[in-house]
């Protein structure tokens, strides 16, 4: 049997009377992209945030690595190897890609922010940085400006701090976000290959890019999973087809 890396157990999450969340249950397993799809306010946002750790659930349970992270904090569950991206913007924008990518092997590394000038004369460290440049298709533009990277671009530096900082797992939140035909396949492709590196759990609104990544899909809708499975069983799902993929006449 495939190993269990995150398991969320009938979780559920309600912000007065809107329950956001609602029983919900998946989990990641190692090797694989697990895709969360579902319509603008299905609850995918809540579901992540709970997971990473910056919202707890009214009930339910949160497994990582076998161990109930309920007590933990983002910081904590982070340095356990959750690596979240994407959803708020850990980049620096006055920084260098260089820098920001130093910032994090720092961070993995337990060693202070504060003193980014010398992690910058430390050559272990700038290898390690640059090699996750490299692996984000960003070789060549260590000395730009975080603020004058393209929007693609500045999605690949947040993916090269994320390796960066040797996750688990990937929480990853619209990776494909603003993102024009050529950064989709782009990103698409970075992200084919790294599922055997950590287990990605994909929050994805380009169906396209899910239908060509994810080896399972659970379909959230209305805080509640209504359908988990692989992609030609979720294609063929009629609740799913009416609910989220628009096809009213759905048999």
């Amino acid at each position: 049997m495939t190993e269990t890396i995150l398991k969320v157990d009938n979780v559920s999450k309600a912000f007065g009377a809107l329950r956001a969340c609602d029983r919900v249950s998946l989990d990641l397993r190692l090797g694989e992209i697990h895709a969360l799809i579902g319509p603008n306010g299905a609850g995918k946002s809540t579901l992540i945030k709970q997971i990473a750790g910056n919202l707890r659930p009214d009930s339910g349970r949160i497994e990582f690595l076998g161990r109930d992270v309920a007590a933990l904090d983002t910081v904590e569950r982070a340095r356990m190897g959750l690596g979240r991206s994407f959803q708020i913007s850990a980049v620096i924008a006055e920084f260098t890609v260089l820098q920001n990518v130093v910032l994090a092997v720092q961070g993995a590394r337990g060693t202070s922010f504060h003193f980014l000038r010398g992690a910058l004369s430390d050559r272990a460290v700038t290898e390690a940085a640059r090699l996750q440049i490299e692996r984000a298709h960003l070789g060549g533009r260590e000395a730009v400006r975080a603020s004058d990277l393209a929007h693609g671009e500045r999605r690949r530096l947040e993916l090269a701090m994320a390796l960066a900082l040797r996750p688990k797992a990937f929480l990853l939140d619209e990776p494909m976000a603003g993102m024009g035909a050529d950064g989709v396949a782009e990103m698409t492709g970075l992200l084919d290959g790294l599922r055997h590196e950590a287990p990605i759990l994909l929050v994805e609104h380009d169906m396209d890019a899910v239908f060509a990544l994810a080896d399972r899909i659970s379909v959230l809708d209305y805080g509640q999973i209504i359908a988990s499975g692989t992609v030609d069983e979720i294609r063929a799902h009629p609740e799913v087809r009416r609910a989220y993929l628009g096809e009213e006449d759905a048999a």
